[in-house]
């Protein structure tokens, strides 16, 4: 008997369409799980920039709420060959001026000049930091420690300025050469008259300077300039420096000394606060905050004339965001002179997003701290700090664990991965159906096969009986 090779042959029946048919029946669960697999993949991709757009926001309320982005200022001078100014936040807008009528200035001194590579002898060095007084007669010394160099017999000059350099001495030392003799060349380290220094030695008395101990000798035999402190007046007012930089004079002000002025020109030198940043950072939240609120609106909405609901419309969790967004918006900030963001020429539209009037916004940006209190003022309360505190502890509580951002991202991704083992279930039922009918059409087409076989035999057999009895 021959063997069925293929479903179907043994039946007559179009084995392949019926199964395929009944299989298509079993997947058509295939299509509306394919379709919210879609709807939940758009619903991630655009919860994802939801997210992206509240870490904005965070981050701009987060740069506002910083006290530095209130803190910037303007200087002036009159004469910035004289004196430059910079100030910090904490300086007060304010104006003066300054004479600067003596720069502070380092010892030095110098050695007298010795034949090139000649070597001054062996011994011992003792530097000694303190003050000199008005007649360079009597030396008070500072409250560093005194430091030895060690010289060798085999030291040159060079050598010597080494070794000075490397013991710490506070005093800086070179080797001078005019071409055909070396000299020593000291200077303190800092400039002012408390930095002076004295140098003594028992065996290199060429290379000592002490006008107290030993006067003309050594070193201050020859050209000296003592160590002097800057000497300015502020307004009139007399105030010195060991540095050539002024500080403390002026709270948040920072002076530094170029050059002496004329008598009777002084420095003009002004601070005043600086709007533009701040101006910025408003304009920057409510640039954030109306990307924003364009997003939740329109995943929210319903077209009329397409007749599309948008990805989230009636979505509990986002419309309750946008409501929280519209109520803080529309929240006072309690300690400042002004409590409302309206108050500040930002005012909520129709869509709920924001506008800005410049010239109020100007306005207030140079009325003091006004503006600033509207954003940091800190009550130790969301509901009435600052607009920069509120809405930066929202986006950082939204994004933490547990928060509503990452909850919603969890619970849609957790909603596609339903999807996809419903659709992975679907499709092995209906390979499993596939598999079964196929066996049984392939069964059934042995049988038919079998009685298709006796039907001939049959035939064949009542033909020749009728043929051998005719």
């Amino acid at each position: 008997m021959a063997t069925i090779s293929s479903v179907g042959i043994g039946s007559g029946l179009d084995v392949n369409s019926i199964v395929s048919q009944l299989v298509a029946l079993e997947k058509q669960p295939l299509t509306s799980l394919a379709l919210k697999a879609t709807n939940t993949q758009n619903q991630i991709s655009a919860f994802g920039e939801i997210r992206s757009q509240f870490a904005s926001l965070t981050d701009v309320a987060s740069r506002i709420a910083d006290a530095s982005a209130w803190s910037a200022r303007n200087v002036s001078t009159s004469n910035s060959s004289a004196a430059t100014l910079t100030a910090t936040g904490t300086a007060n807008a304010t104006s003066f001026t300054l004479d600067v009528v003596a720069l502070a200035v380092p010892q030095s001194v110098s050695s007298a000049p010795v034949a090139t590579d000649s070597k001054p002898g062996a011994g011992t060095l003792t530097f000694q930091l303190g003050t000199w007084n008005a007649g360079a007669t009597a030396f008070t010394s500072g409250s560093t420690a005194s430091v030895d160099v060690v010289i060798l017999e085999s030291d040159k000059i060079s050598d010597i300025a080494a070794k000075i350099n490397a013991a710490g001495t506070g005093v800086v030392a070179t080797s001078f050469n005019d071409g055909k003799q070396d000299r020593l060349l000291l200077q303190a380290k800092n400039t002012g008259e408390a930095a002076g220094f004295q140098v003594k030695s028992a065996e290199l008395g060429s290379l000592v300077f002490d006008p107290e101990g030993s006067p003309g000798g050594g070193m201050a035999a020859n050209t000296v300039e003592y160590g002097q402190d800057a000497q300015a007046k502020i307004n009139g007012f007399d105030v010195t420096s060991a540095s050539n930089t002024l500080t403390g004079n002026l709270p948040g002000v920072t002076i530094q000394l170029v050059a002496t002025t004329v008598a009777g020109a002084p420095v003009k030198m002004g601070v005043s606060e600086d709007v533009t940043p701040a101006v910025k950072n408003v304009s920057d939240f409510v640039a954030a905050y109306n990307t924003l609120n364009k997003s939740l609106a329109d995943l929210t909405k319903y077209s009329a004339a397409t007749k599309a609901a948008g990805l989230f419309q009636g979505d509990s969790t986002i419309t309750g965001l946008q409501n929280v967004l519209r109520n803080m918006i529309g929240s006072a900030s309690l300690g400042a002179s002004s409590q409302h963001l309206s108050a500040m020429g930002i005012t909520k539209q129709l869509d709920g997003s924001l506008s800005i009037s410049t010239a109020k916004l100007s306005v207030a940006a140079n009325d003091g701290t006004t503006l600033q209190q509207l954003f940091t003022a800190n009550n130790n309360d969301p509901l009435t700090n600052g607009f920069a505190l509120k809405f930066r502890d929202l986006g950082k509580g939204l994004a933490a664990t547990g928060g509503s951002l990452l909850s919603k991202t969890s619970a849609l991704q957790g909603s596609l991965d339903r999807n996809t083992e419903a659709q992975t279930k679907v499709n092995d039922r209906a390979a499993l159906f596939e598999t079964r009918l196929r066996k049984q059409y392939s069964a059934l087409d042995a049988q038919m096969a079998q009685l298709t076989a006796l039907n001939n035999y049959v035939s064949q057999q009542v033909t020749l009986w009728n043929k051998s009895t005719g």
